[in-house]
Formats: structure tokens, sequence, C-alpha cells
């Protein structure tokens, strides 16, 4: 999946809006969006992948990722993602959207982190006697 994806899918989600910004300046904030999204929920990313066994995420620039690159999140992260970029997208149009959004953002980063199962582990003690 590449991260033009996620950034259609915003669109999508904004179909209904009435946004003054024009399509190729929306187009232009996107890899810097996609990045902002991806260093916000790397650590989340990283998590799930060792929970499910799968292979770490690729090293991506934290600044700007081009819309024709690779999502490197897992395929999970894609839906609330899309949530993000939208949200991102529509902040200077209409807060109370922008806001709305960015709440299913929240909401969808709760839920994956809710489906990593739990890991045991000893507990720190940094009290002194």
């Amino acid at each position: 999946m590449l991260l033009r994806n996620i950034y259609d899918t915003a669109l999508k989600l904004l179909g209904e809006v009435e946004c003054t910004a024009s399509e190729s300046e929306l187009a232009e904030r996107a890899p810097y969006i996609g990045a902002a999204l991806c260093t916000e929920a790397s650590a989340l990313d990283r998590a799930y992948r060792r929970a499910f066994g799968m292979e770490n995420a690729p090293e991506v620039n934290d600044l700007y990722i081009d819309l024709d690159s690779e999502f490197p999140l897992a395929d999970r992260f894609a839906p609330a993602a899309a949530y993000y970029m939208a949200a991102m997208l529509i902040l200077d149009e209409d807060v109370e959207l922008y806001e709305k959004l960015f709440d299913r953002w929240c909401d969808a980063l709760a839920s994956i982190s809710a489906e990593i199962p739990f890991v045991k582990g000893s507990i720190a003690d940094v009290y002194p006697d």
C-alpha cells in the first residue's frame, strides 16, 4: 500500500467538505503530514509488529515521505492514518471537523493498542530501601 492510498482515502473523508485549499496544495502538504503520522505512531507500530511476529518497519524520514512510497506502518494502521491525514489537511478550514477526525485517529490507535497482548515482565525497583 502506498502513502498515496492513505491520502486518497483522506480526501474521500473530506469529500463533503468545502475546502478553500486547492488539491495541489493538499497534495503538497500530504508528504509532511504522512511523515508526522508515521513518527507519532512508530512506537505503537513497533509494539504491534513485535507482538504479532512481523518484521521491523523500514527506517523512514521523519520530515517527508513521498506519496508514491510504501506506507511504512503495518497495514492495520491504514484506516487510522487516513483519519490523521484528513484531520491535518482540514485543520485550517474547519476546526470542528478536525477535532472529530483527530478523535477518530486517537480511538483507532487505542483500538490497535488494545489488540496487543500483555507481555509479562519484571518490575524495576526504583525506591531505595
